[in-house]
């Protein structure tokens, strides 16, 4: 039996004025816009104040699901309070969350130096109680409104289905406003007042809704319509909770899984980050429109066509196919990112679809149908939030990429698959020859998933079918490290040094550390951000001055590769050495007392996703804060003269060594004799640097004291010396802007071809 009342007939649409209805559309369109933004601004925000580890990223997003879940318990409340205004609520809720976007950033920064010496979990429930208040009211909104419109519609699918919708297309246009203009040419503090700016026009757009609406409210019998929908579902109301749940879990984790695999492509670009997710959040919304137009003119007795079947089970086949796609077609090159794109929309659209269809089967369209949704909601963003939590800690941590890619489709389609097996009706013979051939599809990608992708990780690398074989892999939730058969090192996709200890085959610049003694007499405790290949710190642990050096390191992936290395094994088990998995931010600021004399950073590039968090002047300021007297900071340009001018400009005294930055807070001494002393005392695993009684090795350290010369020769190209003062540097970078937390440096301009340098 099924309900006789259909979308654009019946008494619920009597009186209903088209406009208002299109209003909240809009208005929910617009809404998802600021959502996002305020998401992109606060995860950056509260990864530079927790640290940018995985750790901190799955909780921050975690943080955000619990926020919106329980948020859908005020929504359910409020939807059964028949006295209110709907859009009114909703008005005043978007004012509450714009006034907190507005101090939202001045709060976070006054949290800052109280958290640092909590433990992650004492953290993640402060990241909780720092968005929870807007994320809650974010949550509420779609419980009321799915109560408000359902009055109108008589659909519970067609309303939720184009709510949802309309909510994910505004996020869409959030992350592109964000990605293409508001980060690149405005800065985050300017972000919130846009986002907050949006959240006004919202409440504007819901106050003209609730007036131009018509006074009557058409009404469904309740009674009638819950026995109608009691014999038209298969399952209780409690099975739906569950798979709109596992959906949530199954959704949440493909989203992480997808970003892993594009920040592995990438080398970690926080614009193709962002278009990926924007390829989610458009799949959802594409998902949503396809269901709503089906309940639209399927009433929910009816059983489920072939192209919803095939829907449902889309995101299982594309999941399976996606690493071989990728691994044999790596010719394309930056075209791969298309497909991870592409990807994500079919996946997203495909598990998008299951939230309407749930409530368009189970949720009578009657006076409780907002609390009905509210709780179907609350579980998706529950699975959403468990998904979160156990793929990021969890999964990408102990299963590799092909792995978690079987996992996740397997468990997604035994999800739809009891779905669509119980409410596939009378049409069960045309609904299993769909299925049962996608299922078959998908066993055999299944099968063959192995076969088919064993060069996948040289294919995301490389970008080419013909590269040579990497010759080790790990991976973990905080990356993929990756070595290659010529000793280079790759760190989340992009070069990041080279095995190497040579001075006569200096193929990754190991001249630099070599070279630290030049200008600090007495480096005595060192500390080092970023672990690399290890060859950095295994020159700067040997250093004969040195007798402590710190190490934090963000990804505890490099440990096994320097194991197994001759050249820096030494360098684990050496006594001056200490090695602290942590974010270097986040160390610093928790061990205010701790000088060092040398303070080094094996930055990475300066385009990087959340890489200004080491370049900005704020960073340099803590920094400063660390040095002794005397100290030195080096720390790595990458070829971008903002970054030099942002190191030259914060600090009194400095240089240019080749591609590096060295400043500091004192005048800089230069003394050869000492370093040519330090130089020749040199020893690593035993073995003497340089051999003074070997021509070559005295013929060799010639050529590197060589060095010293530049510092004080005034070079009428300075720009083109391995060495340039600070005041040079100045000179030629003046038209440019330095790097600060809020501009976040070449991060977003960059990859758009603006501020190259």
């Amino acid at each position: 039996m099924s309900i006789a009342v259909e979308a654009g007939s019946g008494p619920a649409l009597a009186g209903r004025r088209p406009l208002a209805i299109s209003l909240i559309y809009v208005f929910f369109f617009v809404s998802g816009m600021p959502a996002l933004i305020y998401q992109l601004v606060w995860q950056r925000v509260l990864f530079r104040i927790f640290g940018v580890s995985m750790d901190s990223v799955t909780v921050v997003v975690a943080a955000f699901m619990l926020g919106l879940g329980l948020g859908s318990l005020l929504g359910i409340w409020l939807a059964t309070q028949k006295t209110l205004r709907p859009l009114l609520v909703v008005a005043a809720v978007e004012c509450a969350i714009g006034l907190f976007g507005v101090y939202s950033l001045p709060l976070f920064a006054q949290v800052d130096p109280m958290v640092q010496d909590l433990s992650l979990t004492l953290r993640a429930f402060v990241v909780i109680a720092l968005v929870f208040v807007p994320t809650l009211l974010m949550g509420a909104t779609l419980p009321v409104l799915v109560g408000h419109v359902v009055q109108r519609t008589a659909n519970v699918g067609l309303s939720m289905g184009s709510l949802y919708r309309a909510n994910a297309l505004g996020a869409v246009m959030g992350c592109v406003l964000s990605t293409f203009i508001l980060f690149p040419f405005a800065g985050l503090q300017a972000a919130t007042l846009v986002a907050a700016g949006l959240n006004v026009l919202v409440a504007v757009i819901a106050v003209t809704g609730n007036f131009v609406e018509a006074p009557e409210r058409g009404t469904v019998p309740t009674a009638s319509v819950r026995t109608t929908m009691a014999l038209a579902a298969p399952i209780g109301f409690g099975l739906s909770l569950t798979i709109v749940c596992l959906s949530g879990f199954v959704s949440l984790s493909f989203e992480i899984y997808l970003l892993h695999i594009a920040s592995f492509e990438s080398g970690t670009s926080g614009l193709v980050l962002s278009l990926t997710l924007g390829a989610f959040l458009l799949g959802i919304a594409s998902g949503a429109q396809e269901v709503g137009e089906w309940c639209k003119t399927n009433a929910p007795g009816r059983p489920l066509s072939s192209s919803m079947v095939g829907l449902l089970l889309m995101h299982g086949i594309v999941g399976l196919a996606l690493l071989p796609l990728l691994t044999h077609t790596a010719f394309l090159g930056k075209g791969l990112t298309g497909i991870i794109a592409l990807a994500a929309f079919l996946i997203a659209r495909s598990l998008g679809g299951v939230f309407s269809l749930i409530g368009h089967f189970t949720v009578p369209p009657d006076g409780d149908a907002g609390k009905r949704a509210g709780f179907l909601y609350l579980a998706n963003i529950l699975g959403s939030a468990a998904g979160s939590l156990i793929t990021g800690f969890y999964l990408t941590e102990f299963v590799g990429m092909r792995a978690l890619a079987i996992l996740l489709s397997a468990a997604g389609l035994a999800v739809t698959s009891f779905f669509i097996w119980r409410f596939s009706g009378r049409a069960g013979r045309l609904t299993f020859r769909v299925m049962l051939p996608m299922l078959a599809a998908a066993a055999l990608l299944a099968a063959c998933q192995y076969p088919l992708t064993q060069t996948v990780m040289e294919a995301l690398l490389f970008k080419t079918q013909h590269a040579a074989r990497l010759s080790r892999v790990v991976e973990n939730r905080n990356g993929i490290v990756a070595v290659d058969q010529e000793d280079v090192v790759y760190g989340g996709g992009v070069y990041d040094g080279r095995f190497n200890l040579s001075l006569v085959h200096d193929t990754n610049g190991i001249i630099r550390p070599f070279a630290l003694s030049l200008f600090h007499p007495a480096m005595h405790d060192v500390f080092m951000i970023g672990l690399a290949s290890g060859s950095w710190a295994q020159i700067v642990a040997n250093n004969p001055d040195v007798r402590h050096l710190t190490i934090v390191e963000i990804n505890p992936g490099y440990l096994p590769l320097i194991a197994g290395r001759p050249e820096v094994r030494s360098l684990l088990r050496n006594p001056k050495v200490e090695i602290v998995i942590d974010d270097a931010h986040r160390w610093l600021k928790r061990h205010p007392g701790r000088k060092f004399d040398a303070i080094i950073a094996n930055a990475t590039y300066h385009f990087r996703a959340n890489a200004s968090n080491l370049l900005s002047v704020e960073f340099g300021r803590l920094v400063a804060e660390h040095l002794s007297h005397g100290g030195i900071y080096v720390y790595n340009s990458t070829e971008s003269l903002r970054v030099q001018k942002t190191g030259c400009a914060g600090f009194p005294y400095g240089y240019r060594l080749f591609n590096n930055v060295l400043v500091a807070n004192d005048p800089i001494s230069i003394d050869a004799k000492h370093w040519r002393d330090v130089l020749t005392a040199y020893r690593i695993d035993g073995r003497s640097v340089f051999d003074l009684k070997q021509k070559s090795d005295a013929a060799l350290l010639a050529k590197v004291l060589t060095l010293a010369h530049y510092v004080a020769i005034q070079w009428p190209s300075p720009e083109n010396q391995p060495v340039e003062t600070c005041s040079s540097v100045l000179v030629r970078t003046a038209a440019l802007r330095v790097i600060t937390d809020d501009n976040m440096g070449t991060e977003w301009r960059y990859p758009l071809g603006l501020d190259q340098r």
